[in-house]
């Protein structure tokens, strides 16, 4: 081999040496913008109400939208499309009843005569007064 040939082919294997480079920096960079995308999705997702964020962040993986700009661009669609696929993956915030065993039944009252005698002015204002009168008018009567 003569040392141009030599030339050309040192010349060519640095040419394909940088091109895969360039593709292989490109994959990366590809990588990092799909990991902060992820990453962003599951911030929004636990802000959203989202019982397992990391777990909807990689179900949504697949319709993320990536700009040029490596930022994630249907975050808010992608949100909206998970809460009606897994309804049951988002807190629902409901009114919480009473878990009081006894409700709706009534039971005697515990107001007594000794108990008013006890009470100051004030306390004694803030009672219900229909309660009150049913404690005066049963003791009055029995």
């Amino acid at each position: 081999m003569n040392e141009e040939e030599t030339m050309m082919t040192k010349h060519e294997e640095s040419s394909a040496e940088a091109e895969r480079l360039r593709a292989e920096n490109d994959d990366l960079k590809r990588e990092l913008h799909i990991r902060t995308a992820v990453y962003d999705i599951q911030t929004q997702l636990l802000k959203a109400g989202a019982r397992s964020p990391e777990l909807l962040a990689n179900a949504a993986r697949s319709m993320l939208q990536i700009g040029e700009d490596g930022r994630l661009e249907n975050a808010s669609a992608a949100i909206e499309q998970l809460k009606r696929d897994f309804p049951e993956q988002f807190e629902i915030k409901r009114q919480v009843a009473s878990i009081d065993g006894g409700a709706g039944q009534k039971t005697g009252s515990t107001l007594t005569k000794e108990a008013l005698a006890r009470m100051s002015p004030t306390e004694i204002q803030q009672l219900d007064w229909a309660e009150v009168r049913a404690v005066l008018s049963e003791k009055l009567s029995a």
